[in-house]
């Protein structure tokens, strides 16, 4: 357990993010934290949030003490209660707009999407707290914490995605070059068979002209041989993607 003093609202916003459960925020006034009762209930949600103690000297103000946790109740119902109220006023005020045809829905929280993307890499580069980040894009706990899991989920539907094309276009490839590979197979055996029909047709033929029909069938050879490494690289090629795929 530690006492931490803050001499102004910037030094106790970096206490509260940093400070652990037990921790005591030491300030003057309540003044220091807050100039109205609406933002001094929210100050003081902050701390019986992450259970910490506040001393105000003064205030004579020490949750440590009875009087103190008494002190903490009181902020904690009024902030309810200023809750419930708001939330009621909100709800007949959105049933009236409807009531009047001119209700159009909470109007979305506009931000920078670079700016908010550039401020969560520094958050979770560890280069500034959560807080300072809620504040460089004057967000609340709740709103920052919900994009930033909105855009996750989107990075993910959007990887998914790319993964599922990519795996689409690996198996296109194997199918066409194993077309590819079935067609060259037909049109050497058919060149195979018409060179054995002339073969069989002359029984004497002239030296050069059996040369060439020799060659001819050395090249078909070479052509198959060819036509099977094509398929070795195919496939090793398609070995090397799905791997990757699965890496990402």
């Amino acid at each position: 357990m530690s006492e931490i003093y803050c001499a102004g609202i910037e030094d106790f916003l970096v206490a509260v993010e940093n400070a652990s459960e037990g921790d005591c925020i030491c300030i003057d006034g309540l003044s220091v934290i807050a100039l109205n009762s609406k933002v001094l209930l929210d100050r003081i949600g902050l701390l019986c949030e992450k259970k910490l103690d506040l001393f105000s000297s003064s205030d004579g103000i020490d949750t440590r003490k009875p009087d103190g946790k008494a002190f903490f109740r009181v902020c904690s119902l009024l902030s309810e209660l200023d809750r419930q109220y708001l939330n009621r006023r909100r709800r007949e005020g959105i049933e009236k707009a409807k009531a009047d045809g001119n209700y159009k829905g909470r109007k979305p929280i506009s931000v920078d999407e670079g700016l908010f993307d550039s401020v969560v890499a520094l958050w979770k580069e560890g280069k500034i707290t959560a807080r300072q980040a809620m504040t460089r894009l004057n967000l609340k706990p709740n709103t920052f914490y919900r994009r930033i899991k909105r855009r996750e989920e989107e990075k993910m539907t959007e990887f998914k995605k790319t993964g599922h094309e990519i795996r689409e276009e690996i198996k296109e490839a194997a199918r066409q070059s194993r077309k590819d590979l079935d067609d060259l197979k037909k049109e050497v055996k058919a060149e195979a068979r018409e060179v054995k029909k002339a073969a069989d047709e002359k029984l004497e033929i002239h030296d050069v002209e059996r040369e060439i029909r020799r060659e001819r069938i050395k090249a078909e050879i070479e052509h198959v041989e060819s036509v099977k490494q094509l398929k070795k690289d195919v496939e090793y090629e398609t070995k090397e993607l799905k791997k990757l795929v699965e890496e990402e």
